[in-house]
C-alpha cells in the first residue's frame, strides 16, 4: 500500500498509512447545490495494510486488543442535539476512567483527532479500522493524523500544541486504556457522522469541540474563564443580520475578538454558503484567551472548510492590541519553516537516490 504523502499539495490528502479505507461515491446533499470548486475526496488504499512498517515511538503498547468490539453508532437525529449527547457522553466516559479530570486536553484531543480525519465519506470503514486497532496502532494513528494536519496547515497545526502535547510525553502508553475510551464513546455518539461528510457544509451543523469542552470544563473554571456556549441558534440569526442577503466583497475580513472555539464563524461560514458564496474567499480572524478553546477554533476551521485565509491568536484581546498583527506574524514563520524543513528533507531524499545510483553503478562495473 502506498504510504501518506504528508506533504502533498492537495488541503484534504490521500489517508495516512494508519487508517485506510476502501473508495465510495459520496452522495451530494439534497437540499443545496454544492458549489462546484468543492473537493470531495476518494480513498483508493486497501483496508488490510494498516501501519505498514515498524513504528519504533511506542514499543511499550503493541499487544492487540484480545476481542475486538463492534461499534454501532446511535442514531444523530438533530446535529445539534447530537453534538451536545456526544460531548456530555465524551465528559461522563473521561470522568470514569483512571484519569478521572485530570488532563481534558486528551479527551478534547481524540475528539479533533477524528473530526480532523483526512479521509470524509468512509464512516463505516473508519469505525471498523479503528475498533480493531491495537492500543499502539491507536496513539500513533492519532499522532499521524495531527502530523498531516500540520504538514499541509502549519498555521492552524502549530495554534493545535495544546492537543498534541500528550502524545509525545513519556508513558504515553499508560492513557491507552482511557484513549480507548474516549475514542469508542466519540464514535458510538457519532463523531465522524457530524464531521465525517465530504460536504463541509454538513460538517458545519455543530460544533463538536466546544460542546466537548463545556462539557469537560468545571462550572468553577466555566466562571473564571468567562466561557460558556454560546447557543448555535443565536449565532446564526446574528450571522444572518450581520451578512444579510447579499454575500459581501471576496477578501472581507470576519473577525472575532473573544472567539472561543468559532460559533459565530461556524454560523457566518453556513449562511454564506446559503446565499451561494464560499467562505474560503473570505479572511477570518480570531483571537481566543483560552490556549485549548484557540486549539478547537484551529481544528474547526478545517473541520468547517473556512479556507486558507485563517488567523487564529491566543492571548488577552484587551490587554494585547497588537494580538492578531503578532499572529498573522506567526503564521508567517510557521509556513517558511515548515517549507524549510521540506527542503531538508528533499535533499535527503535526493541524496541518499544519489547513492543507491552510484552503488548500482559499482555493481555493474564489478561483474
Amino acid at each position: 500500500m502506498d504510504q501518506l504523502d504528508l506533504f502533498a499539495d492537495a488541503e484534504e490528502a490521500p489517508m495516512p498509512a494508519t487508517f485506510a479505507a476502501r473508495s465510495r461515491p459520496a452522495a451530494a446533499p439534497a437540499s443545496r447545490p454544492a458549489p462546484a470548486s468543492r473537493p470531495v475526496v476518494a480513498a483508493d488504499a486497501e483496508l488490510d495494510s494498516l501501519f505498514a512498517g515498524p513504528r519504533p515511538e511506542l514499543p511499550s503498547v503493541q499487544a492487540s486488543i484480545p476481542a475486538p468490539r463492534r461499534i454501532a453508532p446511535l442514531l444523530i437525529g438533530n446535529p445539534r442535539d447530537a453534538g451536545q449527547r456526544l460531548g456530555e457522553a465524551v465528559a461522563e466516559t473521561w470522568h470514569a476512567s483512571n484519569w478521572g479530570g485530570y488532563r481534558m486536553d486528551i479527551p478534547v484531543s481524540v475528539v479533533a483527532g477524528m473530526a480532523l480525519f483526512p479521509i470524509k465519506g468512509h464512516t463505516e470503514d473508519v469505525t471498523r479500522i479503528i475498533s480493531k486497532s491495537t492500543d499502539w496502532q491507536l496513539l500513533q494513528g492519532y499522532r499521524e493524523i495531527y502530523a498531516h494536519t500540520w504538514a499541509h496547515r502549519p498555521d492552524l497545526g502549530a495554534r493545535m500544541a495544546p492537543l498534541m502535547g500528550w502524545l509525545t510525553e513519556e508513558g504515553v502508553e499508560e492513557k491507552a486504556y482511557a484513549v480507548r475510551r474516549v475514542t469508542e464513546t466519540a464514535l458510538r455518539y457519532g463523531v465522524l457522522q457530524l464531521t465525517g461528510d465530504p460536504d463541509p457544509y454538513n460538517r458545519s451543523d455543530t460544533d463538536v469541540i466546544s460542546w466537548t469542552v463545556t462539557s469537560l470544563r468545571s462550572h468553577g473554571a466555566k466562571q473564571g474563564l468567562g466561557e460558556y456556549h454560546t447557543p448555535p441558534e443565536l449565532c446564526d440569526m446574528m450571522a444572518r443580520m450581520l451578512i444579510g442577503d447579499t454575500p459581501p466583497e471576496k477578501g472581507y475580513r470576519f473577525h472575532e475578538p473573544a472567539g472561543g472555539t468559532g460559533g459565530m464563524f461556524r454560523a457566518a461560514a453556513q449562511h454564506l454558503r446559503n446565499i451561494q458564496a464560499d467562505p474560503a474567499e473570505y479572511v477570518w480572524a480570531l483571537n481566543e484567551l483560552e490556549p485549548l478553546a484557540a486549539a478547537g477554533a484551529a481544528v474547526n476551521a478545517i473541520v468547517w472548510g473556512l479556507g486558507p485565509n485563517v488567523v487564529i491568536a491566543c492571548g488577552d484581546t484587551l490587554a494585547d492590541g497588537g494580538l492578531h498583527e503578532r499572529a498573522v506574524r506567526e503564521r508567517k514563520a510557521v509556513f517558511e519553516e515548515r517549507d524549510q524543513i521540506l527542503s531538508y528533507i528533499a535533499v535527503a531524499e535526493a541524496t541518499q537516490e544519489a547513492i543507491a545510483l552510484a552503488d548500482r553503478l559499482i555493481r555493474a562495473k564489478a561483474a
